[in-house]
């Protein structure tokens, strides 16, 4: 059974503040996620020392940051500018980064047809994936995880999300199932399940919506069938259910209600799959 994890994303703070208030909760297990800094409209010179500084800040207070999610596809699309080795390059600090405050995975969005076009898409996702995972394996760093997408092909699509994952073959590179992107996607959790198998993701992100677009809502407040759970034994078996709803409330005492009360729907509801 895997661990229930509270991303700083439900915390709609800056990024260390958001640590600190989880924290402060009772919370040991944390997810840093680049959500809080994109919010915070920060410079990407300035992302990684943030996200350092977050995981400095949960390692002082005795929090355990065992997930971590770099920036979305836009950032490394910045970087592909000057050529592949430089997104990659990017990609590396924020592993080593991560890998040096105890961190065991990072997640990673692909690279979309949408901005790249399809054929290079594909090109781009095998070579950027493939250099991670070697480096990754080399240097005893985090576990690569490559997370479906909300709506962009090819990885929208959980199948190719398995492929990619099982062309490249590598200890270091799994995939991240994220339900809420599944189900804009037409997977329901038993389809999203058998779309991977015979896979087992390193981690689930754990959010609900209406079907339309990517809204984040917390489990059971859209329409996501999560008494599937039991029937989804391949995701069932991730080692860290991450819960990523958003909140918009203010003040933040709204967003603390929040994330106690999705965490007492997640171990009601997912309780087969939680230790």
């Amino acid at each position: 059974m895997g661990s229930l994890v509270v991303s700083t994303r439900m915390i709609p703070v800056e990024l260390s503040r958001a640590v600190e208030i989880l924290y402060s909760m009772g919370f040991e297990l944390i997810d840093i996620n680049y959500a809080n800094v994109e919010r915070s409209e920060t410079d990407y010179p300035s992302i990684a020392n943030i996200m350092r500084l977050s995981l400095l800040t949960a390692v002082k207070l005795g929090a355990k940051p065992v997930t971590l999610h770099a920036p979305w596809e836009d950032y490394f699309i910045v970087y592909l500018g000057k050529g592949l080795e430089h997104a990659v390059g990017e990609a590396k600090i924020f592993l080593e980064i991560a890998g040096s405050y105890g961190v065991e995975v990072v997640v990673f969005h692909g690279f979309s047809s949408k901005r790249v076009g399809s054929y290079r898409a594909e090109w781009l996702n095998k070579r950027f994936f493939s250099e991670l995972a070697e480096y990754a394996e080399k240097e005893g760093l985090p576990i690569v995880a490559v997370e479906n997408s909300s709506g962009a092909k090819p990885l929208n699509q959980i199948e190719n999300l398995r492929k990619l994952v099982e062309s490249i073959d590598s200890p270091k590179l799994m995939a991240c199932i994220d339900t809420g992107h599944a189900f804009i996607n037409g997977y329901d959790l038993v389809k999203a399940d058998k779309a991977l198998s015979p896979l087992t993701p390193i981690c689930l992100h754990l959010h609900d919506n209406r079907g339309r677009r990517d809204e984040h809502l917390p489990i059971g407040c859209g329409g996501i069938n999560w008494l599937q759970a039991r029937l989804a034994k391949s995701l069932g078996s991730a080692e860290y259910f991450v819960l990523e709803s958003d909140c918009t409330s203010d003040p933040v005492d709204s967003c603390k209600a929040q994330v106690l009360a999705t965490v007492g729907s997640a171990r009601s509801v997912l309780k087969g799959w939680l230790s």
